[in-house]
């Protein structure tokens, strides 16, 4: 389970890092500004690890355990944002609202981060946490290299949609 939350989180990110500014740029002839600044604000919102946790701890629904519900909160929120980016027409005039998009897919993403980094530490012995965390960040750079490679041979093929409603129905 924490290996597959984490393979979540990283096909959007080489998705988004990587494979949809190459395409912005080859498709649409979208400019390195405009791709430098949608790239930049991808690590923005990791900056919010630092206040997920106190609130994570602090509001709980205890029938559903500590962590599964802002897991599951997280998860449903990074599929809607997902789902927003398929409305987006234009994309090279909307630079903007993708970049908003992101932000706010990133946010939650940073939060399922804490949360699963969260559940492992409640539910592992010591002794297995660090093998865990490897085997995490493992499937986090698998899920990556998916987002960009396989998903780069979809948006070739298949097109934008095709490539945001595979990444939701994985979230899902």
């Amino acid at each position: 389970t924490f290996c597959a939350l984490y393979f979540a989180q990283g096909i959007p990110w080489g998705f988004m890092a990587v494979t949809l500014p190459a395409f912005l740029v080859t498709e649409y002839g979208v400019g390195e500004s405009e791709i430098g600044y949608l790239k930049g604000v991808i690590l923005w919102p990791w900056s919010l690890k630092l206040i997920w946790a106190p609130i994570m701890d602090t509001f709980t629904f205890r029938p559903m355990g500590r962590r599964r519900p802002w897991i599951l909160a997280a998860e449903l929120l990074m599929s809607v944002t997902l789902l927003g980016m398929l409305g987006i027409e234009d994309l090279p005039g909307n630079i903007d609202l993708l970049v908003w998009m992101y932000v706010i897919h990133n946010i939650f993403t940073s939060l399922q981060d804490v949360c699963t980094d969260a559940m492992a530490v409640d539910l592992l012995p010591p002794d297995e946490q660090g093998k865990m965390n490897g085997l995490m960040w493992g499937a986090k750079m698998v899920g990556r290299g998916a987002g960009m490679t396989g998903l780069a041979f979809v948006l070739e093929f298949h097109g934008l949609d095709a490539c945001i409603a595979i990444q939701t129905v994985l979230l899902l």
